[in-house]
């Protein structure tokens, strides 16, 4: 059986990343903010909360996929360093140092991304990354788990909220295919959730535009993936 000709833009992201090691996240970044938007359009355009909601998510996820990869890649099980905690509505999530240092503080974090955008659009008040976090902790498994802490006129639809489980593994392929090391995931999924905060800017104030982002990628982090484990890169 003839295998298939090697695809022009996976070969022009190999031969480029020796000299930017994040072009396939930038990529990504594109073609999937692309696909986003096309599906979420509606006659009356993209509901920008909604965007906001679902990149922060993929986001979040995003952390958590990057963290077990690294643990995998070091030989470690799994979910060495997070901890499953069990929630009041029967329910269990994952927490720990390592989902914390994904989201708020590594080179790239999803704060650090999204953040950056928020500043960039007019946003002069950030929110205390601490209290972010805290905030996810006291409503583990409670009704308004990763409900963003925004007015009720800017907050995403129920619809969106609700697509999320089957999102990520729709999307998985697709970021393994621009970034093979699942460890850059976070890195992709951050900079869609920047884009969607820059593109937003005319609509959302970008300071609710974060605080949307982040709610629901701290949220999404926690939640456990329903994937099995795979490698940290692709062979």
């Amino acid at each position: 059986m003839t295998a298939p000709p090697p695809d022009p833009l996976d070969e022009a992201i190999a031969a480029r990343r020796a000299q930017d090691p994040l072009v396939g996240a930038r990529i990504g970044a594109e073609e999937i903010s692309r696909r986003l938007l096309k599906a979420m359009a509606s006659d009356r355009g993209v509901h920008v909360e909604s965007l906001l909601a679902v990149c922060g998510a993929l986001a979040g996820q995003a952390c958590q996929a990057g963290v077990r990869a690294r643990s995998r890649a070091a030989g470690l099980a799994e979910l060495s360093g997070l901890h499953v905690v069990g929630t009041g509505d029967g329910g269990s999530c994952l927490v720990g140092e390592g989902l914390v240092q994904a989201l708020f503080n590594d080179p790239y974090s999803t704060w650090g991304l999204a953040a950056g955008a928020a500043q960039q659009a007019g946003c002069t008040a950030l929110p205390e990354a601490t209290a972010l976090w805290r905030h996810g902790m006291e409503h583990l498994g409670q009704g308004d788990f990763g409900v963003p802490q925004v007015p009720d006129v800017h907050q995403p639809s129920p619809e969106s909220l609700q697509s999320l489980p089957s999102l990520w593994p729709a999307l998985r392929p697709l970021a393994r295919r621009f970034c093979p090391d699942a460890v850059e995931w976070p890195i992709l999924f951050g900079l869609v959730a920047q884009k969607a905060i820059t593109m937003g800017r005319e609509v959302i104030d970008p300071c609710l535009a974060l605080r949307i982002v982040m709610d629901t990628a701290i949220a999404g982090a926690m939640v456990v993936l329903p994937q099995a484990p795979e490698p940290a890169s692709d062979p």
